[in-house]
């Protein structure tokens, strides 16, 4: 898993596996999920994200126990 954030965009991108995207679903206002043709979830994409995650908590993600800080693109 890979999680970027391209400051110039403002977008957060959470990759979760390889693969070519068959189709890019909208699974809520900005919230894009990228699917192989097996439906499997490839990435998942937040536009907006500095005001859907809040700036207080927009520099570091929890996954499980572990504390992970983003990578600024741009």
């Amino acid at each position: 898993m890979k999680i970027t954030y391209d400051k110039e965009a403002n977008a957060l991108n959470v990759s979760l596996r390889p693969g070519v995207v068959a189709k890019t679903l909208e699974v809520a206002p900005e919230v894009l999920l990228d699917i192989d043709k097996k439906g499997r979830t490839l990435n998942l994409e937040i536009l907006g994200a500095r005001e859907k995650i809040g700036r207080r908590n927009f520099n570091a993600v929890s996954i499980g126990n572990t504390l992970v800080k983003l990578t600024a693109l741009a």
